[in-house]
């Protein structure tokens, strides 16, 4: 048969020198940490189609109702924006049979979680793209009631390791979108660990003269700006990214990042700034073929996500 292995170079099997070697009871894998966009955006599923669309109105005019004069009506604009499911992300490692029954641990098992994990990266940085993305966007032309998204850009380099000058930046972005009547409680803002630290030295965000309960700087904490919640993830790209796998013609290479997009050092995502669906969730299978006496260790996902409202995306930008 065509197309099958002709050697042993696509096994995940360990080396036969350390199957003799006492297991110390612990395996040392990617330090990589769950998904956690699950908690800040809303996914719906996809199924028996592959775009889903979120229809969008424009705003609402009011006007004054005159004695005996009949109130002429309003058109409201209509719009629409739409997301198409067309990539399935794999991860698979093979293991002999012969290796399964003599190695100190279960590799299958320990695989299957360490791609978990990778997965789990991979899902909350495609959605981090995106708000990146509707921060540089314009405003829809289809409806009036959806402002651009809303970014700036530090003054001087370095200027993301100043306390102060990185939380006037992200303070100044929220009470923009508050000047737009936006609720920003919903509102989350994610920085990089080292953003996160550099936070956590702002007297204001963890003195509790200033904020009750905010912070711990000996702990390393901060929660909350401008009543926004804080999060920490190694997750926002720091440099240019091509060929991303979700990118394609059809979709304009639009998980693709560039090196001016990779500048960000703090990323604001309200639940409603974008639209994601999901077809295939993240699914795991350990499966063994007959064939080839060899475990196949698959996990996969199918998903996608765009931009649906730039007006509640916020990106603060290093210089």
């Amino acid at each position: 048969m065509s197309g099958l292995p002709t050697d042993s170079s696509h096994l995940s099997s360990l080396p036969s020198d350390e199957l003799v070697e006492q297991f110390t009871g612990m395996v040392e894998k990617q330090f990589k940490k769950a998904s956690i966009m699950r908690q800040y955006a809303k996914i719906k599923t996809v199924k028996n189609t592959d775009t889903i669309i979120n229809r969008r109105l424009g705003k609402t005019t009011l006007k004054k109702v005159t004695a005996g004069v009949r109130p002429d009506a309003t058109s409201t604009k209509h719009g629409r924006v739409a997301v198409t499911v067309d990539t399935v992300i794999l991860a698979r490692d093979n293991q002999d049979l012969l290796n399964t029954f003599q190695a100190d641990i279960d590799v299958r098992s320990e695989l299957a979680e360490d791609q978990g994990k990778m997965h789990g990266s991979f899902f909350d940085q495609a959605f981090i793209i995106q708000a990146i993305k509707g921060s540089l966007a314009a405003a829809p032309t289809d409806v009036d009631s959806i402002g651009a998204g809303k970014n700036v850009e530090l003054t001087t380099i370095g200027d993301e390791l100043d306390p102060d000058k990185l939380e006037d930046a992200i303070s100044g972005l929220i009470i923009d979108m508050q000047e737009e009547d936006i609720d920003t409680e919903e509102v989350v803002v994610f920085v990089r660990p080292r953003q996160y630290r550099v936070l956590s030295k702002n007297d204001k965000l963890v003195d509790k003269d200033f904020s009750d309960s905010n912070g711990d700087f000996a702990k390393g904490k901060v929660s909350t700006i401008q009543g926004s919640r804080i999060v920490s993830t190694a997750r926002i790209p720091t440099s240019a990214i091509t060929g991303h796998f979700l990118s394609n013609p059809d979709n304009s290479n639009a998980y693709d990042v560039s090196a001016a997009e990779a500048d960000a050092v703090a990323v604001l995502l309200h639940p409603r700034s974008l639209l994601a669906g999901e077809t295939i969730p993240l699914t795991a299978k350990i499966h063994y073929s007959d064939i080839e006496l060899t475990y196949f260790v698959d996990s996969y996902m199918a998903f996608a996500v765009t931009v649906n409202r730039p007006d509640v995306c916020g990106c603060v930008f290093k210089k």
